[in-house]
């Protein structure tokens, strides 16, 4: 299951930069995603055919983390994702507050390469 058209159609209107994986950016405040996991769940024909796709979205700021945090479950779930667990730390080295939100979602696999 491909997650970053998902991620983006949740997250873009927030008005902070989502990116999967790596944020080199500037921006104080930022969302990275990433996968956790990925497996199948239902299987027709012996074949596989939807996946749990478990994704981690990474909040950062260093401001009070606590609006954006729950903006972020809600939009998940309305966005079909089931939480698995938040997380928040505060990063002496760098002064961000940094949350995580491990969630998953069961859709059908698409292994088809886009190009």
């Amino acid at each position: 299951m491909n997650i970053q058209p998902i991620m983006h159609e949740l997250f873009d209107p927030l008005g902070v930069p989502v990116v999967p994986d790596i944020y080199t950016g500037k921006d104080c405040d930022h969302i990275v995603y990433n996968y956790a996991d990925e497996r199948p769940v239902i299987y027709r024909d012996d074949t596989d055919t939807e996946d749990e796709t478990t994704v981690q979205v990474h909040y950062f700021t260093k401001n009070n983390p606590e609006k954006m945090k729950r903006t972020i479950r809600r939009l998940l779930r309305q966005g079909g994702f089931c939480i698995i667990s938040t997380q928040q730390y505060y990063e002496n080295d760098s002064d961000y507050n940094h949350v995580i939100v491990e969630a998953y979602i069961t859709g059908f696999v698409n292994d088809e390469l886009e190009v």
